[in-house]
C-alpha cells in the first residue's frame, strides 16, 4: 500500500516559503504541526521518517518564525524613522514637485504620517514625501 505524503498538497515558492497549493496562502506553525503529525501518523512503520529530516524541518520552521519577527520589528523601526524624519521637516523650507508637474516651495507646517502615503503640508497644499526635491536649512 502506497502512502502519499501530506506535503504533496503544498508547494515551495522561489523564496523557499511553503504555501498551500490550493489556496495560495502561507502556512503557520500550527498548520505545520498538523501536517507533521499527519505525516508521522500515516508513515510506513518499516520506513519511518528520518530524524535528521524532522530536525531540519523544525529548525526551518523556527528560522521562518524568527525571520517573520525580525521583519515585523524592522517595519516598526522603519515607520518610526519615517515619522521622525517627517517631524524634522516641520518649520523648514522645502521645494517639492506636485503630481501636475508644478514645483512649489514653502515652509512645512504639517505632516500626514500615513504608512502607505506619507505627505507634508506646505500652506494649503499637500505633497507626497517622495516628491520633495530640496530641503533648505533653518
Amino acid at each position: 500500500m502506497e502512502v502519499n505524503s501530506v506535503l504533496n498538497n503544498y508547494l515551495v515558492t522561489a523564496d523557499k516559503t511553503p504555501t498551500a497549493a490550493n489556496n495560495g496562502g502561507s502556512i503557520d506553525s500550527s498548520q505545520f504541526m498538523q501536517i507533521l503529525m499527519a505525516q508521522l501518523t500515516h508513515q510506513n512503520p518499516l520506513e519511518p521518517m528520518d530524524s535528521a529530516e524532522m530536525t531540519m524541518q523544525f529548525s526551518q520552521l523556527n528560522s521562518l518564525d524568527e525571520l517573520r519577527n525580525i521583519r515585523s520589528a524592522m517595519e516598526t523601526v522603519s515607520a518610526t524613522n519615517q515619522v521622525t524624519y517627517m517631524a524634522s521637516l516641520l518649520g523648514k523650507t522645502v521645494k517639492a514637485s506636485r503630481a501636475d508637474g508644478k514645483v512649489i516651495e514653502g515652509v512645512v507646517d504639517g505632516v500626514i504620517a500615513e504608512a502607505s502615503d506619507p505627505q507634508i503640508r506646505i500652506g494649503d497644499e499637500t505633497v507626497d514625501l517622495v516628491d520633495v526635491l530640496e530641503i533648505k536649512g533653518e
